[in-house]
């Protein structure tokens, strides 16, 4: 329903605001700095560091990339409902308490947090692969929140896995499978490779074996 929804925002962002553009604010190492956007306008933020970025206005979504040691503040939802931080660590991300996000991904990342005041109304899915340490801070008596790696068989998961926010404070963790189910973990991908690699083995034999006695029938 995430999928659907996000894609019915992104339409009515589209349909009311003339199309999509994008700002890119680069190469900022120290500071505060305030940030006016407009609501069909995405905001991405690459190669900062140091600084403390405000997002003051309405934006279509965020992004943030190859970042390090950043604050990003935002006053007002996302018009799609769309964040996400991709190869950067020690990013903190601040919502305000009217701000919700339905589709969070982090990527190949470290020490990302984010802070909300009410988990349940400000976060619904948070998607995420290749990252060390992913916080919520839920404020309060609730605290910090770690996002652990997922594990099965006592191996960490190698494909992406989503994380939502459960109504007793916690959040629930689960693998995103591929069509087929497998394979969520390194081992199982290994598995998987030598079962097809030994399939097409038997099945390159048996055509050899077939043209054989064909030729010999013929």
């Amino acid at each position: 329903h995430y999928f659907i929804q996000s894609n019915l925002s992104m339409a009515a962002a589209l349909l009311n605001f003339g199309g999509p553009s994008r700002r890119t604010v680069a190469d900022l190492t120290t500071g505060a700095h305030d940030f006016n956007t407009r609501p069909n306008e995405s905001i991405y933020f690459v190669n900062c560091s140091d600084s403390t970025l405000n997002v003051t206005s309405r934006t279509a979504k965020v992004s943030i990339e190859n970042c390090r040691n950043v604050e990003v503040n935002l006053a007002y939802s996302p018009l799609t409902s769309y964040l996400e931080v991709v190869n950067s660590d020690g990013v903190n991300v601040h919502l305000a308490g009217t701000v919700s996000i339905n589709t969070i991904t982090v990527d190949q990342s470290d020490n990302i947090a984010f802070h909300v005041t009410n988990q349940q109304e400000q976060l619904q899915n948070i998607w995420w692969h290749k990252v060390s340490k992913v916080y919520v801070n839920r404020g309060g008596d609730l605290g910090p929140f770690l996002l652990d790696k997922l594990e099965e068989n006592n191996k960490v998961t190698m494909f992406q896995h989503v994380c939502r926010p459960q109504p007793d404070g916690s959040f629930s963790k689960e693998p995103v499978m591929r069509e087929n189910g497998y394979p969520i973990t390194e081992q199982e991908k290994v598995e998987a490779d030598a079962r097809q690699a030994e399939f097409t083995r038997r099945l390159a034999e048996n055509l050899l074996a077939d043209v054989k006695i064909t030729r010999k029938e013929e």
